[in-house]
C-alpha cells in the first residue's frame, strides 16, 4: 500500500505544483517558468518517494515499464489508479485555491488543462498534437528507462529526468500544453469543462502508445549498454577458467573441513561424506512458475550478484533484467521458480539449479 501512497502524493504534486504554476502564476513566470515548475516538481518528487515506488506518477510510464519487463500488469493497474486519483484529487485543490481570486473564472482562466485546436495557445491542429504527445512521451520514456537501468548512475536518475520533462515543456506547451502523462490530463479536465473532456483521449492515448514503444525497444535488448568493465570480451575459455578455479578452491576446503573432522571422529566424518554425496536434488518435473520480480533495486541499490558461483556480469545483467536484483529474492525461490529461471536464462540454460543459486543466496543473505 504505501507504494500506492506515493505514487498518489507524487502525482498530486505534480498537477498541484505544474498546473499551478500555469493557473496562479502564467502571467509572471512565463512559459519558461511553467516549464520548469513541472520538470522541478518531478525532480523532488524523484528523491521524495523514488527509493518507495519509482516515482512513476505518470500512467504512460507504468505501462512503458511493463512493456520494458520491468513491472507486473497487476501492479501497473494498482500505481495508474494511484496516479489518477492524485491528479484528481491535485486538481481540485487547484480550483479551490484560484476561485479565491477575485477575478478568476474557470472558463476564461482555465485549470491547466490540455488542448488544442482553435482557441487553444497556439492553435496547433490534430494531427500536430496527437505526433508531439506521441513523440516527446517515446523519448521521455527512453530517459527514464535508460537513467533507471542497470548500469546507469542512480544518483542523477531523478535529475536527467525532470530536466528532460523541463526540455519537453519548453517545446511543446504552445502546441499541447504538454501532456505526456494521461493522469496530468485527466484530472484538470474533469473540471474544465465538455470540450476539454471530449478531446482527452489524445491525451490519454498517444502517450500510453508513446510509452509502450519505448518499453518495446528496450525489452528488445537494441539498447542495452555494454558491459563498463570489458566483460563483454569474456569467451567460453576465460569463463571456463574461472569456474574450474573456483572448483579448486571449494574442493580444497571441502579436504580441508574433511581432514578436519577425521581428526575428531571417523564416524562424523563416514555421515559427513554420505550426506556430501547425496545433496543432488532430483530434476524438478512440476510445472515451472515465474518469480516475482522488482522493477527497480530496493532503495537503488542492488546486491553483487556476482558473489554466487556461476554468475558473472553478463549473467547478473540478464538477472536484472528480469527484475532479480537481491540475494533475498535469489533465496526465496522455489523449486517451480528455479525451473522458470533455468528455462529462461538465455545462452545459460539450467544455471541456477545446476550451480545451486538458492543455497548460495542463502548464505550470503
Amino acid at each position: 500500500m504505501s507504494k500506492q501512497v506515493a505514487e498518489f502524493l507524487g502525482t498530486f504534486t505534480l498537477v498541484l505544483f505544474g498546473c499551478g504554476a500555469a493557473v496562479i502564476a502564467g502571467g509572471d513566470i512565463g512559459l519558461t517558468g511553467i516549464s520548469f515548475a513541472f520538470g522541478l516538481a518531478l525532480i523532488g518528487m524523484a528523491y521524495a518517494i523514488g527509493p518507495i515506488s519509482g516515482c512513476h506518477i505518470n500512467p504512460a510510464v507504468s505501462i512503458g515499464m511493463v512493456m520494458a519487463g520491468r513491472m507486473e500488469i497487476s501492479e501497473a493497474i494498482k500505481y495508474i489508479i494511484a496516479q489518477v486519483a492524485g491528479a484528481i484529487v491535485a486538481a481540485l485543490v487547484l480550483l479551490l485555491i484560484a476561485n479565491g481570486k477575485a477575478d478568476y473564472t474557470l472558463a476564461e482562466n482555465g485549470l491547466g488543462q490540455n488542448g488544442y485546436g482553435a482557441g487553444y495557445l497556439g492553435e496547433y491542429g490534430f494531427f500536430s498534437a496527437f505526433i508531439f504527445e506521441l513523440v516527446a512521451t517515446f523519448l521521455f520514456m527512453v530517459v527514464i528507462l535508460g537513467a533507471t537501468g542497470a548500469g546507469a548512475p542512480a544518483a542523477i536518475a531523478g535529475l536527467a529526468i525532470g530536466l528532460t520533462l523541463v526540455v519537453i515543456h519548453l517545446v511543446g506547451i504552445n502546441v499541447t500544453g504538454v501532456s505526456v502523462n494521461p493522469a496530468r490530463s485527466i484530472g484538470p479536465a474533469l473540471f474544465a469543462g465538455p470540450w476539454a473532456i471530449a478531446q482527452l483521449w489524445l491525451f490519454i492515448l498517444a502517450p500510453i502508445l508513446g510509452a509502450a514503444a519505448a518499453g518495446l525497444l528496450f525489452k528488445s535488448g537494441m539498447l542495452d549498454a555494454p558491459e563498463a568493465d570489458g566483460s563483454e570480451d569474456i569467451g567460453p575459455t576465460q569463463m571456463k577458467a574461472e569456474r574450474d578455479a573456483l572448483s579448486a578452491e571449494r574442493d580444497r576446503l571441502a579436504a580441508e573441513l574433511a581432514e578436519c573432522r577425521s581428526k575428531s571422529s571417523a564416524q562424523p566424518l563416514q555421515a559427513t561424506t554420505s550426506a556430501t554425496t547425496s545433496t543432488a536434488a532430483p530434476a524438478f518435473s512440476g510445472s515451472a512458475s515465474k518469480p516475482e520480480g522488482l522493477s527497480d533495486p530496493r532503495g537503488g541499490m542492488a546486491d553483487d550478484l556476482k558473489t554466487i558461483n556461476g554468475v558473472g556480469p553478463a549473467m547478473e545483467k540478464m538477472l536484472n533484467g528480469l527484475g532479480y536484483y537481491h540475494f533475498d529474492q535469489i533465496a526465496a525461490w522455489t523449486p517451480a521458480e528455479e525451473a522458470w529461471v533455468d528455462d529462461n536464462l538465455e545462452g545459460f540454460k539450467g544455471r541456477a539449479s545446476r550451480d545451486n543459486w538458492i543455497s548460495q543466496a542463502r548464505a550470503l543473505m
